[in-house]
């Protein structure tokens, strides 16, 4: 995932699993990578931070992500 220079700040400061690796990039972009099993649960907290994160591997779990701001802008019109 890659956190915006906005959320950064705070994303870093938080403990998302005891194996991340994280590193800050160019334009105090702040990038976290976490080992996960079950991505139920990592779809809500990374839904949480809408348009200040995007996720940039895996491949599924972007389609997962993109699959579901698809059906939450679906029932706005």
């Amino acid at each position: 995932m890659r956190f915006t220079a906005h959320r950064a700040r705070w994303v870093a400061d938080e403990t998302w699993h005891p194996d991340q690796q994280s590193r800050w990039v160019d334009n105090g972009h702040y990038e976290l990578s976490v080992p996960y099993s079950n991505d139920k649960e990592l779809i809500m907290d990374i839904l949480k931070y809408g348009p200040d994160v995007e996720v940039i591997a895996p491949d599924a779990l972007k389609e997962s992500i993109k699959i579901q701001l698809d059906r939450a802008r679906s029932q706005y019109g």
